[in-house]
């Protein structure tokens, strides 16, 4: 369905399931799945598909350019997947050439009102972004972490899978996965049991109590830091270094 005062270009993409609200604008090259709901005064570029039943609300902005000086004008991407929820006044920008081209969200992620997405950003599946948080370009969120509401990430940092950020923080630095980190310089309190039960098919529990010695070792510990990663890479956990390839990059902890 699409309201009479809608306008979608004809060069568009939309389902014939697929729900277009008062005063929306679709433009050419803009690919809307199956079951896709834009409420009303969505704004979705050309060079952004938005995955099916993703219920997007008023006023959101999808696939804006990216605000970065050097762009100049290259055909560009914002990639979202399926089951998404995007609520009011969000605004999520394409990426630029120099970071790959596309901003990407994967499924079943919740971004809540009045939030921004900068371009080049990747969101696994299952993240949470609360409130009027604001990502700059090139960030990372990997699968299952929480982003507290009014927090600013910097741009270039990474929270790790499993993670969870408290609200009204500023990020200027990396979150490693599983974790809980909160204050001002960022710290990390603990893993994030929480998200780890909710998975027990990935974290049983004897994952979870090497992950425990590990963050003691990593961030509550005396020695070397590269000393430790060596032991862990040896250690109880025989996936510890795949996991942390898995979820982050390959990357163990950044100071």
């Amino acid at each position: 369905m699409i309201h009479p005062s809608a306008f979608v270009s004809p060069q568009a993409k939309v389902h014939d399931s697929a729900v277009i609200g008062p005063w929306c604008l679709v433009d050419a090259g803009a690919e809307i799945a199956e079951g896709v709901i834009l409420e009303s005064r969505v704004h979705v570029y050309g060079g952004v598909s938005v995955g099916k039943n993703t219920h997007v609300y008023d006023g959101a902005i999808l696939g804006g350019p990216p605000q970065d000086l050097k762009y100049a004008g290259e055909p560009t991407r914002l990639e979202i997947g399926e089951n998404c929820t995007i609520r009011e006044y969000c605004t999520l920008n394409r990426g630029t050439v120099q970071g790959g081209g596309c901003t990407r969200v994967a499924d079943h992620v919740l971004v809540m009102a009045y939030s921004h997405i900068a371009h080049d950003c990747d969101i696994r599946t299952g993240v949470v972004i609360a409130n009027s948080c604001q990502l700059g370009g090139h960030v990372r969120i990997g699968e299952y972490a929480t982003i507290g509401g009014v927090t600013a990430i910097q741009q270039r940092n990474q929270v790790g899978a499993y993670a969870f950020v408290g609200g009204t923080h500023k990020v200027d630095r990396d979150v490693p996965p599983c974790t809980k980190a909160s204050g001002n310089p960022i710290r990390y309190g603990a893993l994030n049991l929480h998200a780890l039960r909710l998975h027990p098919e990935s974290f049983p529990e004897e994952r979870v109590q090497n992950l425990q010695r590990a963050y003691r070792e990593l961030y509550r510990g005396t020695r070397p830091t590269a000393e430790v990663i060596e032991e862990l890479k040896k250690g109880p956990e025989p996936l510890f270094q795949a996991f942390f390839d898995e979820h982050w990059g390959g990357t163990l902890v950044r100071p």
